[in-house]
């Protein structure tokens, strides 16, 4: 049987003719075999079907390949551009730093009173109008830098009550996040005294007072409470949002208790207590800082007030003090209805 199995291949692979019996099925090639056209057609089909066998076991590993080298190239691209723009900007930045500091050292020899008064009251007479109140933030370097601690504090704030004094304003604020005026506020009251004499001499000293608000306490500078040239206001944190807390919590119990109505309570009223609790609202605020940080200064107090401050600026000078009014003398304040 096997013999005969051979032979019978072999005739059909040669293309004769091979006798079938009836109770044999003839193998399917034997069909393609008597047509040439069909078994070419069979090769190339199975050709085309191993060629994406082929291809479909090659193709998640030819991807894998190139989803990783395609995300190491966008990995670096976007390195680059990041890289690019961090060195532009800090190139900008540096620029605009060292231009800002060497505009402020020119303004600081342009603007030098040099401790003298007159010198201060020129300045202001040039204005069209200075404010009748005015405010600084002052904050207290670290103890090691130059002008630090409370010392320094005492200072600047002393500095800035001179230029107040000379330019013939009445009101200064002087606001510290944490109170460190208040709590020293006679040692400030002296270091005061000491700075005015320097600048109007021991005999013409000018007389002021030191009004702490939230303790409703003032300190004269001597025992004449009569014609006080500058009434000096601490403030700090203390009298801010928390002071607006403490107003409307006591308006509520109050008003629980009957000693209120509710229709009494007005924004007119609100104004008067926290003018009397606070004190009024400046017209010019001023910060010695290198951009505006209010820091809690009271919110109340800030809603017609022009603000005031230079650019990479950190030092108390009277440049930023003098520049500051200059802008206030060319504002225009529009009081809404």
């Amino acid at each position: 049987m096997n013999s005969e199995k051979i032979v019978e291949n072999a005739r059909l692979l040669a293309g004769e003719d091979v006798n079938v019996s009836t109770n044999r099925i003839p193998p399917p090639e034997a069909s393609f075999m008597k047509h040439p056209s069909k078994l070419k057609a069979l090769q190339a089909v199975a050709h085309l079907t191993a060629a994406e066998r082929d291809q479909n076991i090659k193709t998640p590993k030819n991807n894998a390949f190139w989803n990783q080298e395609m995300g190491k190239i966008q990995y670096f691209i976007c390195k680059t551009l990041l890289v690019g723009m961090y060195l532009v900007f800090g190139l900008f930045r540096y620029l605009q730093y060292e231009y800002n500091r060497m505009k402020l050292r020119i303004w600081n020899v342009i603007y030098n009173p040099s401790n003298t008064p007159q010198l201060i009251r020129q300045d202001v007479t040039k204005l069209n109008k200075i404010p009748r109140r005015l405010a600084a933030i002052l904050e207290m370097k670290s103890v090691g830098s130059v002008g630090g601690g409370v010392k320094g504090l005492m200072n600047d704030g002393s500095e800035v009550a001179c230029w107040t004094v000379s330019a013939g304003i009445k009101h200064l604020i002087l606001y510290d996040f944490d109170g460190i005026l208040k709590k020293n506020v006679l040692e400030f009251k002296q270091e005061i005294k000491t700075k005015l004499s320097r600048y109007f001499g021991p005999s013409n000293v000018p007389k002021f007072a030191l009004r702490i608000p939230h303790k409703n306490k003032v300190y004269f500078s001597n025992d004449d409470t009569h014609k006080i040239s500058l009434e000096i206001s601490l403030l700090s944190n203390r009298d801010g949002r928390q002071t607006i807390v403490d107003l409307t919590k006591t308006m509520a119990e109050l008003t629980k208790s009957e000693e209120l109505q509710l229709q009494d309570i007005t924004m007119k009223l609100m104004d008067k207590e926290l003018t009397q609790l606070v004190g009024p609202e400046p017209d010019l605020l001023l910060y010695f800082g290198p951009s505006l940080d209010l820091q809690g200064f009271p919110p109340w107090h800030l809603r017609l007030t022009e603000f005031h401050w230079e650019q990479d600026n950190d030092q108390v000078t009277y440049s930023i003090f003098i520049r500051g009014l200059h802008k206030y003398s060319s504002c225009k304040i529009n009081v809404g209805k």
